[in-house]
């Protein structure tokens, strides 16, 4: 049986997987990801997770980078679920026992207690992020005088609706 919450996790690192790795958009990539999510809210969830993770990437990655002694690989899934857990943290206010016990789960057999130690040390930290996410390199660029406006919004995310109707 899963941990209450896992099933979530794995479709956001699916997600952020399909986008990041396969070029996918989310919408293209959220049927097979939730396929295996039960219900409405996990589901609603798992988008929320990679929305921010996605939206604040680079924030995230500097973040972890900064607590570890030499940079974790880019492709890393200790980074992809650092990640994972830092938005829920500090974007969806998710309490941190319940990140550490869903998110180390997604490490099985993998680096736990370095993405332990990572995420414990930020957090003591007190770590935020700022107020407006740092653009993908490149994209400022492309994006021109409209960018900072552009990563202006994406700081306030969508409403989540978790409501059980």
């Amino acid at each position: 049986m899963d941990i209450p919450g896992l099933p979530a996790r794995r479709a956001a690192l699916n997600l952020i997987d399909a986008v990041l790795r396969r070029g996918e958009t989310l919408d293209q990539a959220a049927g097979a990801a939730l396929s295996r999510v039960r219900g409405e809210p996990d589901r609603a969830l798992a988008r929320a997770i990679a929305g921010e993770v996605l939206r604040w990437r680079r924030d995230l990655d500097t973040l972890i980078d900064s607590a570890t002694r030499e940079p974790l690989a880019d492709d890393a899934k200790a980074r992809a679920v650092l990640e994972i857990m830092l938005a829920q943290v500090l974007r969806l206010e998710t309490p941190a026992h319940a990140v550490i016990a869903t998110g180390l789960e997604l490490l099985s057999g993998g680096p736990r207690r370095l993405a332990h130690g990572v995420f414990s040390t930020l957090t003591r930290r007190g770590v935020t992020l700022p107020d407006v996410p740092s653009l993908p390199f490149g994209v400022e660029e492309r994006w021109g005088a409209r960018a900072g406006a552009i990563a202006q919004g994406l700081a306030v995310p969508p409403p989540l609706d978790l409501a059980l109707r």
